[in-house]
């Protein structure tokens, strides 16, 4: 159910929200009205497993082309280097991933609750798109080029959304307000992280998504409880 007693708080959340499925939409807009909407998926799906297979550096233009079945003359009008869609790919499924964490969310009622759904739903969303997860979290994130590329914002909005909900959660009283955000946001990122990677790599655990919730059991235990919270418990101890 939605929170309606923090209105304000749902409006911010809203609008935040928004403004970063924005983006996706800004860049898919541009490139559609000037390229065929099928064609340009074709290419993709075809790049996303020929990298997957392959890697980036070893990848040919010449093997997306034929993994796509078209001339290589035909895939140069839609993109103009290896490297473009290297980023374009990873682009297109972190817009899919954020419109489903969007519609997902509308149920959770604090930021406790979208911080845990956003972080199990990507750990989750990595297991059904096996392939863009080994390019994205193997290929692309560790690698100091994404500096220079449209796929920054992308990957700088994933944190900040995060960053954002442990902000919320502060002012609306589910943990202490002195908490660093940025510190909070890279042990709860990094940990989900590590769990993709080490399913990419080793194939276990079978179950990210349990994997993921179980992790996050552990990490957000250390969000320190609210003063008030933590006089409230104080009091149900010493009652008991």
């Amino acid at each position: 159910m939605a929170d309606t007693a923090n209105p304000d708080s749902n409006l911010e959340w809203s609008i935040f929200l928004g403004e970063i499925l924005n983006h996706g939409n800004d860049v898919n807009n541009e490139r559609k009205q000037e390229r065929s909407k099928r064609r340009e998926r074709e290419i993709q799906r075809a790049a996303l497993r020929v990298f997957a297979r392959d890697g980036i550096s070893k990848s040919r233009i010449q093997d997306i082309a034929a993994e796509a079945g078209m001339p290589v003359s035909t895939l140069y009008e839609y993109c103009s280097s290896k490297e473009e869609l290297a980023y374009i790919v990873p682009m297109a499924s972190l817009s899919e991933f954020y419109s489903e964490f969007a519609a997902a969310a509308v149920g959770e009622a604090t930021a406790g609750g979208k911080l845990r759904l956003y972080l199990t739903l990507a750990a989750d969303f990595a297991r059904r798109n096996p392939d863009w997860a080994r390019v994205l979290y193997l290929e692309i994130w560790p690698s100091v080029l994404i500096t220079e590329s449209p796929l920054r914002r992308y990957l700088d909005d994933y944190v900040r959304i995060i960053v954002f909900l442990i902000r919320q959660g502060a002012r609306l009283g589910e943990w202490a307000a002195e908490e660093n955000p940025y510190e909070l946001a890279a042990i709860l990122n990094g940990s989900v992280n590590q769990i993709i990677i080490t399913a990419l790599l080793y194939r276990r655990p079978h179950n990210l998504a349990k994997a993921a919730e179980s992790i996050l059991d552990r990490t957000m235990s250390l969000f320190r409880p609210a003063a008030g919270k933590k006089k409230a418990r104080a009091v149900s101890l010493k009652r008991r």
